[in-house]
C-alpha cells in the first residue's frame, strides 16, 4: 500500500521543521494534500470495498453448495477469506469509478471543497 500513515506524516513533518514562514506553508499545504489524499483513499476502500464484498456474497449465495465436491465449513471459512482479498483489490484497482462521485458529493455537502 502506497498511502502515508498518520504518524509518518507526523515524523516527516518533525523531521524537516524549516526556520523560514515560507518553508513552513508550503510544507502545510503539502501535508494537507497529503491529508485529502489519504482521506478520499480511505474513503474509496470503503464504499468499493463495501460494494464489491456485498456483491460476491450474493453471487456465492445464488450458486448454493453443490452436490458432490464440497469441503464443508474450511471450504467456507476459505471462500470467506478470498472474497474478502478480491474484494479489497478490486476496490484498490476499480473502486475510483464507484467511490469519487460520492466523494465529490460528501466535499461539496460538508462545505470542505
Amino acid at each position: 500500500m502506497n498511502s502515508i500513515s498518520p504518524a509518518q506524516t507526523a515524523m516527516n513533518s518533525a523531521r524537516f521543521a524549516a526556520d523560514s514562514r515560507e518553508a513552513a506553508g508550503s510544507r502545510s499545504l503539502n501535508q494537507t494534500s497529503e491529508q485529502k489524499q489519504s482521506q478520499q483513499s480511505a474513503f474509496q476502500d470503503f464504499v468499493a470495498g463495501t460494494f464489491y464484498k456485498e456483491m460476491l456474497k450474493s453471487l456465492q449465495k445464488m450458486h448454493g453448495k453443490p452436490a458432490y465436491v464440497y469441503g464443508g465449513h474450511a471450504e467456507e471459512i476459505f471462500q470467506g477469506q478470498m472474497d474478502q482479498q478480491i474484494a479489497e483489490d478490486m476496490a484498490h484497482s476499480k473502486g475510483a469509478a464507484i467511490s469519487d462521485p460520492l466523494y465529490k458529493g460528501y466535499l461539496q455537502r460538508s462545505g470542505r471543497h
